[in-house]
Protein backbone atom coordinates (compact mmCIF):
# COMPACT_ATOMS: atom_id res chain seq x y z
CA UNK A 1 0.00 0.00 0.00
CA UNK A 2 1.14 3.58 -0.85
CA UNK A 3 2.27 6.23 1.94
CA UNK A 4 -0.79 8.16 0.53
CA UNK A 5 -3.61 5.64 1.41
CA UNK A 6 -6.11 6.36 4.00
CA UNK A 7 -7.60 2.68 3.68
CA UNK A 8 -5.26 -0.24 5.74
CA UNK A 9 -5.18 -4.10 4.69
CA UNK A 10 -6.99 -4.81 8.03
CA UNK A 11 -9.78 -2.09 6.38
CA UNK A 12 -9.98 -4.15 2.88
CA UNK A 13 -10.41 -7.67 4.60
CA UNK A 14 -12.49 -7.37 7.76
CA UNK A 15 -15.63 -8.78 7.83
CA UNK A 16 -18.64 -5.64 7.51
CA UNK A 17 -21.66 -5.60 9.16
CA UNK A 18 -24.17 -3.27 6.91
CA UNK A 19 -26.78 -3.70 8.37
CA UNK A 20 -28.53 -0.35 9.86
CA UNK A 21 -28.76 -0.52 13.15
CA UNK A 22 -25.01 -1.15 14.00
CA UNK A 23 -23.47 2.10 16.09
CA UNK A 24 -21.24 3.24 13.49
CA UNK A 25 -24.36 3.18 11.03
CA UNK A 26 -27.29 4.73 13.29
CA UNK A 27 -29.28 8.13 12.06
CA UNK A 28 -27.66 8.35 8.78
CA UNK A 29 -29.59 8.13 5.34
CA UNK A 30 -29.05 4.83 2.76
CA UNK A 31 -29.77 2.32 5.42
CA UNK A 32 -32.95 0.88 4.65
CA UNK A 33 -34.46 0.60 0.63
CA UNK A 34 -36.05 3.98 -0.13
CA UNK A 35 -39.77 2.06 0.57
CA UNK A 36 -39.00 0.99 4.17
CA UNK A 37 -37.83 4.20 4.75
CA UNK A 38 -40.74 6.14 3.24
CA UNK A 39 -43.19 3.71 5.46
CA UNK A 40 -41.27 5.12 8.95
CA UNK A 41 -40.93 8.74 7.82
CA UNK A 42 -44.61 8.71 7.03
CA UNK A 43 -45.89 7.42 10.25
CA UNK A 44 -43.87 9.11 12.76
CA UNK A 45 -44.56 12.93 11.28
CA UNK A 46 -48.67 11.62 11.37
CA UNK A 47 -47.96 11.34 14.72
CA UNK A 48 -45.88 14.43 15.13
CA UNK A 49 -48.70 16.59 13.42
CA UNK A 50 -50.96 15.13 16.13
CA UNK A 51 -49.43 15.80 19.02
CA UNK A 52 -48.62 19.13 17.71
CA UNK A 53 -52.33 20.23 17.40
CA UNK A 54 -52.86 18.34 20.90
CA UNK A 55 -49.92 20.35 23.10
CA UNK A 56 -50.77 23.68 20.58
CA UNK A 57 -54.67 23.60 21.76
CA UNK A 58 -54.08 22.46 24.94
CA UNK A 59 -51.21 25.68 26.16
CA UNK A 60 -53.59 27.95 24.39
CA UNK A 61 -56.45 27.40 26.91
CA UNK A 62 -53.65 26.79 29.85
CA UNK A 63 -52.65 30.30 29.13
CA UNK A 64 -55.79 32.13 28.76
CA UNK A 65 -56.71 30.41 32.32
CA UNK A 66 -52.97 31.55 33.96
CA UNK A 67 -51.42 34.38 32.16
CA UNK A 68 -48.10 33.26 32.57
CA UNK A 69 -45.16 34.41 29.53
CA UNK A 70 -43.72 31.23 30.52
CA UNK A 71 -46.48 29.13 29.31
CA UNK A 72 -47.49 31.65 26.38
CA UNK A 73 -43.17 30.90 25.44
CA UNK A 74 -44.24 27.00 25.51
CA UNK A 75 -47.25 27.75 23.37
CA UNK A 76 -45.51 29.65 20.58
CA UNK A 77 -42.78 26.93 20.75
CA UNK A 78 -45.53 24.16 20.64
CA UNK A 79 -47.59 26.00 17.37
CA UNK A 80 -43.95 26.22 15.81
CA UNK A 81 -43.96 22.47 16.43
CA UNK A 82 -47.22 22.03 14.93
CA UNK A 83 -46.56 23.81 11.65
CA UNK A 84 -42.98 22.12 11.52
CA UNK A 85 -44.84 19.17 11.58
CA UNK A 86 -46.56 19.39 8.67
CA UNK A 87 -43.78 20.97 6.60
CA UNK A 88 -41.96 17.21 7.55
CA UNK A 89 -45.39 15.68 6.71
CA UNK A 90 -45.26 17.08 3.51
CA UNK A 91 -41.65 16.73 2.79
CA UNK A 92 -41.04 13.49 3.87
CA UNK A 93 -44.14 12.34 1.06
CA UNK A 94 -42.93 14.19 -1.32
CA UNK A 95 -38.58 13.28 -1.27
CA UNK A 96 -39.86 9.43 -1.35
CA UNK A 97 -41.25 10.14 -5.02
CA UNK A 98 -39.32 8.13 -7.75
CA UNK A 99 -36.97 10.12 -9.79
CA UNK A 100 -38.37 10.82 -13.49
CA UNK A 101 -37.38 12.62 -16.75
CA UNK A 102 -36.90 15.92 -15.02
CA UNK A 103 -35.31 15.57 -11.55
CA UNK A 104 -33.58 12.10 -12.40
CA UNK A 105 -31.49 12.69 -8.75
CA UNK A 106 -34.62 12.28 -7.04
CA UNK A 107 -36.44 14.56 -5.06
CA UNK A 108 -34.61 13.86 -1.65
CA UNK A 109 -33.50 17.55 -0.66
CA UNK A 110 -37.27 18.45 -0.04
CA UNK A 111 -36.39 16.75 3.76
CA UNK A 112 -33.90 20.13 3.44
CA UNK A 113 -36.13 22.42 2.59
CA UNK A 114 -38.75 21.52 5.03
CA UNK A 115 -35.58 21.96 7.47
CA UNK A 116 -35.04 25.31 5.91
CA UNK A 117 -38.87 26.51 6.71
CA UNK A 118 -38.55 25.40 10.36
CA UNK A 119 -35.51 27.54 10.82
CA UNK A 120 -37.70 30.84 9.60
CA UNK A 121 -40.81 30.06 11.64
CA UNK A 122 -38.51 29.15 14.97
CA UNK A 123 -36.43 32.35 14.52
CA UNK A 124 -39.59 34.50 14.06
CA UNK A 125 -41.17 32.58 16.84
CA UNK A 126 -38.12 33.40 19.07
CA UNK A 127 -38.48 36.83 17.81
CA UNK A 128 -42.16 37.40 19.15
CA UNK A 129 -41.09 35.71 22.33
CA UNK A 130 -38.70 38.37 23.19
CA UNK A 131 -40.84 41.22 22.55
CA UNK A 132 -43.23 39.41 24.82
CA UNK A 133 -40.72 39.27 27.32
CA UNK A 134 -39.45 43.00 27.10
CA UNK A 135 -43.01 44.07 27.44
CA UNK A 136 -43.27 42.23 30.92
CA UNK A 137 -39.89 43.91 32.71
CA UNK A 138 -41.28 45.60 35.22
CA UNK A 139 -45.09 44.78 35.23
CA UNK A 140 -44.85 41.30 36.96
CA UNK A 141 -48.42 39.83 37.65
CA UNK A 142 -48.98 36.93 40.06
CA UNK A 143 -49.78 33.19 37.94
CA UNK A 144 -52.92 32.00 38.24
CA UNK A 145 -54.14 28.54 38.94
CA UNK A 146 -50.35 27.40 38.94
CA UNK A 147 -51.24 23.95 40.84
CA UNK A 148 -53.58 22.79 37.43
CA UNK A 149 -50.87 24.31 34.97
CA UNK A 150 -48.64 22.00 36.73
CA UNK A 151 -50.61 19.55 35.88
CA UNK A 152 -51.03 20.03 33.00
CA UNK A 153 -47.21 20.54 31.69
CA UNK A 154 -46.31 17.19 33.27
CA UNK A 155 -48.83 15.24 30.84
CA UNK A 156 -47.09 17.18 28.33
CA UNK A 157 -43.68 16.21 29.33
CA UNK A 158 -44.80 12.72 29.22
CA UNK A 159 -46.39 12.78 26.05
CA UNK A 160 -43.36 14.83 24.33
CA UNK A 161 -41.27 12.33 25.72
CA UNK A 162 -43.11 9.27 24.01
CA UNK A 163 -42.73 10.99 20.80
CA UNK A 164 -38.92 11.88 21.29
CA UNK A 165 -38.26 8.13 21.60
CA UNK A 166 -40.18 7.10 18.79
CA UNK A 167 -38.41 9.65 16.44
CA UNK A 168 -34.94 8.84 17.99
CA UNK A 169 -36.03 5.19 16.51
CA UNK A 170 -37.05 6.64 13.00
CA UNK A 171 -33.67 8.73 12.58
CA UNK A 172 -31.85 5.81 14.07
CA UNK A 173 -33.31 3.69 11.33
CA UNK A 174 -33.72 6.31 8.08
CA UNK A 175 -31.19 9.46 9.19
CA UNK A 176 -34.36 11.33 7.72
CA UNK A 177 -33.00 14.92 8.59
CA UNK A 178 -37.20 15.97 8.42
CA UNK A 179 -37.39 13.66 11.22
CA UNK A 180 -33.92 14.69 12.84
CA UNK A 181 -35.40 18.10 12.67
CA UNK A 182 -38.83 17.52 14.41
CA UNK A 183 -37.24 15.81 17.12
CA UNK A 184 -35.20 18.58 17.52
CA UNK A 185 -38.40 20.79 17.45
CA UNK A 186 -39.99 18.35 20.55
CA UNK A 187 -37.08 18.22 22.59
CA UNK A 188 -36.30 21.83 22.87
CA UNK A 189 -40.52 21.84 23.83
CA UNK A 190 -39.69 19.14 26.27
CA UNK A 191 -37.07 21.42 27.96
CA UNK A 192 -39.18 24.19 27.61
CA UNK A 193 -42.25 22.13 29.65
CA UNK A 194 -39.53 21.90 32.34
CA UNK A 195 -38.46 25.14 32.88
CA UNK A 196 -41.69 26.75 32.56
CA UNK A 197 -43.36 24.65 35.36
CA UNK A 198 -39.89 26.05 37.54
CA UNK A 199 -40.74 29.02 36.08
CA UNK A 200 -44.24 28.81 37.73
CA UNK A 201 -43.69 27.77 40.64
CA UNK A 202 -40.80 30.10 41.76
CA UNK A 203 -43.23 32.91 40.35
CA UNK A 204 -46.22 31.47 42.47
CA UNK A 205 -44.37 30.24 45.66
CA UNK A 206 -41.62 32.88 46.10
CA UNK A 207 -40.98 36.71 46.01
CA UNK A 208 -39.35 36.12 42.75
CA UNK A 209 -42.11 37.19 40.67
CA UNK A 210 -39.43 38.14 37.92
CA UNK A 211 -39.08 34.17 37.53
CA UNK A 212 -42.09 33.66 34.84
CA UNK A 213 -39.85 36.60 32.77
CA UNK A 214 -36.92 35.10 32.75
CA UNK A 215 -37.74 31.66 31.61
CA UNK A 216 -39.66 33.27 28.75
CA UNK A 217 -36.27 35.02 27.39
CA UNK A 218 -34.49 31.33 28.20
CA UNK A 219 -36.74 29.74 26.16
CA UNK A 220 -36.53 32.10 23.19
CA UNK A 221 -32.34 31.51 23.47
CA UNK A 222 -33.00 28.00 23.48
CA UNK A 223 -35.25 28.31 20.06
CA UNK A 224 -32.61 30.91 18.43
CA UNK A 225 -30.20 27.65 18.99
CA UNK A 226 -32.15 24.55 18.25
CA UNK A 227 -32.63 26.46 14.38
CA UNK A 228 -28.87 26.80 14.73
CA UNK A 229 -28.97 23.10 15.04
CA UNK A 230 -31.32 22.61 11.92
CA UNK A 231 -29.95 24.78 9.90
CA UNK A 232 -26.23 23.83 9.96
CA UNK A 233 -27.89 20.01 9.03
CA UNK A 234 -29.94 21.12 6.35
CA UNK A 235 -26.83 23.25 4.78
CA UNK A 236 -25.01 20.18 4.41
CA UNK A 237 -27.39 18.54 2.30
CA UNK A 238 -28.67 21.58 0.50
CA UNK A 239 -25.04 22.85 -0.45
CA UNK A 240 -23.97 18.45 -0.86
CA UNK A 241 -21.49 18.14 1.86
CA UNK A 242 -19.84 14.67 1.48
CA UNK A 243 -20.53 11.85 3.97
CA UNK A 244 -18.76 11.62 7.24
CA UNK A 245 -15.16 9.94 6.63
CA UNK A 246 -16.32 6.74 8.40
CA UNK A 247 -19.10 6.04 5.66
CA UNK A 248 -16.16 7.18 3.05
CA UNK A 249 -13.91 4.44 4.38
CA UNK A 250 -16.96 2.14 4.68
CA UNK A 251 -17.17 2.70 0.69
CA UNK A 252 -13.81 2.51 -0.19
CA UNK A 253 -13.46 -0.80 1.65
CA UNK A 254 -16.58 -2.03 -0.37
CA UNK A 255 -14.98 -1.01 -3.43
CA UNK A 256 -11.42 -2.58 -2.93
CA UNK A 257 -12.53 -5.62 -1.59
CA UNK A 258 -11.74 -7.89 -5.16
CA UNK A 259 -8.17 -7.85 -5.37
CA UNK A 260 -8.33 -7.11 -9.09
CA UNK A 261 -9.83 -3.32 -8.23
CA UNK A 262 -5.67 -1.32 -8.15
CA UNK A 263 -7.28 1.82 -6.49
CA UNK A 264 -10.27 4.34 -5.53
CA UNK A 265 -9.89 8.02 -7.17
CA UNK A 266 -12.55 10.62 -7.44
CA UNK A 267 -14.72 9.40 -4.83
CA UNK A 268 -18.02 12.03 -4.45
CA UNK A 269 -20.45 11.31 -1.88
CA UNK A 270 -24.09 13.36 -1.07
CA UNK A 271 -26.95 12.78 0.97
CA UNK A 272 -30.37 14.20 -0.25
CA UNK A 273 -33.07 13.18 2.41
CA UNK A 274 -33.18 9.72 2.05
CA UNK A 275 -31.07 9.20 -0.76
CA UNK A 276 -27.44 8.65 -1.20
CA UNK A 277 -25.21 9.52 -4.51
CA UNK A 278 -22.08 7.88 -4.58
CA UNK A 279 -19.46 8.27 -7.84
CA UNK A 280 -16.06 7.27 -8.49
CA UNK A 281 -13.04 6.00 -10.53
CA UNK A 282 -11.74 2.22 -10.36
CA UNK A 283 -8.28 1.89 -11.28
CA UNK A 284 -7.87 -1.78 -13.22
CA UNK A 285 -5.19 -3.39 -14.95
CA UNK A 286 -5.09 -2.25 -18.27
CA UNK A 287 -5.26 -5.84 -19.68
CA UNK A 288 -8.61 -6.40 -18.69
CA UNK A 289 -11.14 -7.38 -21.60
CA UNK A 290 -13.85 -4.47 -21.59
CA UNK A 291 -15.81 -7.58 -20.20
CA UNK A 292 -14.28 -8.87 -17.42
CA UNK A 293 -13.84 -5.03 -16.46
CA UNK A 294 -17.77 -4.42 -16.93
CA UNK A 295 -17.97 -7.37 -14.45
CA UNK A 296 -15.52 -5.72 -12.15
CA UNK A 297 -17.64 -2.40 -11.84
CA UNK A 298 -21.22 -4.57 -11.61
CA UNK A 299 -19.59 -6.03 -8.65
CA UNK A 300 -18.52 -2.84 -6.99
CA UNK A 301 -21.55 -1.81 -7.51
CA UNK A 302 -23.66 -4.79 -6.15
CA UNK A 303 -21.43 -4.59 -2.77
CA UNK A 304 -21.88 -1.22 -2.14
CA UNK A 305 -25.93 -0.84 -3.16
CA UNK A 306 -26.12 -3.90 -0.68
CA UNK A 307 -24.54 -2.08 2.11
CA UNK A 308 -26.32 1.55 0.93
CA UNK A 309 -29.31 0.39 -0.08
CA UNK A 310 -30.67 3.69 -1.06
CA UNK A 311 -27.89 4.84 -2.78
CA UNK A 312 -27.59 5.62 -6.58
CA UNK A 313 -23.42 4.54 -7.54
CA UNK A 314 -21.88 5.39 -10.70
CA UNK A 315 -18.64 3.81 -11.53
CA UNK A 316 -16.24 4.17 -14.90
CA UNK A 317 -12.93 2.39 -14.87
CA UNK A 318 -10.08 3.58 -15.66
CA UNK A 319 -6.57 2.06 -16.59
CA UNK A 320 -4.05 1.63 -13.77
CA UNK A 321 -0.99 2.58 -15.71
CA UNK A 322 -3.01 5.80 -17.02
CA UNK A 323 -2.25 8.82 -15.03
CA UNK A 324 -4.69 11.15 -16.75
CA UNK A 325 -7.21 12.88 -14.60
CA UNK A 326 -10.93 13.24 -16.17
CA UNK A 327 -12.62 16.11 -15.78
CA UNK A 328 -12.60 19.54 -15.22
CA UNK A 329 -9.26 19.88 -12.79
CA UNK A 330 -11.63 22.60 -10.73
CA UNK A 331 -13.09 19.95 -9.13
CA UNK A 332 -10.26 17.52 -8.65
CA UNK A 333 -9.69 17.01 -4.91
CA UNK A 334 -6.35 15.58 -3.38
CA UNK A 335 -7.69 13.49 -0.04
CA UNK A 336 -9.89 10.84 -2.11
CA UNK A 337 -7.26 8.73 -3.38
CA UNK A 338 -7.15 5.24 -2.14
CA UNK A 339 -4.26 2.67 -3.99
CA UNK A 340 -2.84 -0.66 -2.95
CA UNK A 341 -0.27 -2.04 -4.23
CA UNK A 342 -0.19 -4.09 -7.39
CA UNK A 343 -0.32 -8.06 -6.83
CA UNK A 344 3.14 -9.31 -7.21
Amino acid sequence: MSANSDISEADLTATADDRFDQPNRRGRPGRLPPDHSAVITRRITALAVGLGVVMAVGKLWLWGETGSVGVLASLVHSALDMFGAVASFIAVRFAARKPNPDYRFGFGKAESFSAVFQVCLIVLGAAHLLQEVFGHIGHHHPVSKSGPAIMVLVIFIALTLWLIIAQSWAVRATGSIAVRGDRAHYFADLLANIFVIIGIAVASYTPFAWADSLVGGLMALWLLFTAFQIGRLAWGQLMDRELNEDERRAIKRLAMADPQVRAVTDLRTRAAGPHLHIQMRLDLDETQTLSQTHDLVMAAEKRIMDAFPAADVLIYPHPAGCGHNHGNVRFHTHDNLVRKSAPR
